[in-house]
């Protein structure tokens, strides 16, 4: 286990192995100056893929039904000057989630954040408002559907 401020498990491909809880716990373990250290270049493309890789496994089903979205994720600082992003789309529908890497159609929602953020988001180490009110995190779109969004995913370790 990671001791406070050391972000020594994210040099690799080890998120990969990490449960929810174990990862939750070395988020928080992890400062937030080392978080967005460790959040660039090849590590970044790690996280950023196991994270949306995992989204359908934390959809709440019952919760999602009736609930048809296609959600753009843009995480900021990508490329070499930081100012490009990378981009993912989830389509929530029938109470089931996909992730695509190209828009399956015209996103709903659109949230805008930066890799630390979203891992602290999805770990349940930051409360998703916070974030917003922080302005860590932007949201535009269809806003009664995005306020949904935090009940129809599980959040943190289950």
């Amino acid at each position: 286990m990671a001791e406070r401020g050391s972000a020594g498990w994210l040099e690799s491909e080890g998120i990969t192995t990490l449960d929810a809880s174990e990862l939750a716990k070395l988020v928080d373990r992890t400062s937030e100056r080392e978080l967005r250290h460790h959040l660039i270049g090849g590590v970044r493309q790690v996280a950023l893929r196991e994270i949306f890789r995992r989204m359908p496994e934390y959809l709440r089903p019952a919760r999602a039904a009736g609930f048809d979205a296609v959600i753009s994720w843009q995480i900021t600082g990508a490329g070499g000057d930081g100012h490009a992003i990378d981009e993912y789309w989830i389509h929530v529908h029938d109470g089931r989630c996909a992730v695509h890497t190209s828009p399956p159609a015209p996103a709903d929602i659109s949230i805008r954040t930066d890799p630390a953020t979203l891992l602290r988001i999805v770990t349940g180490n930051e409360d998703p408002i916070v974030a917003v009110l922080k302005q860590r995190l932007s949201v535009r779109g269809d806003l009664a559907q995005a306020a949904r969004l935090t009940k129809l995913f599980a959040v943190g370790p289950t």
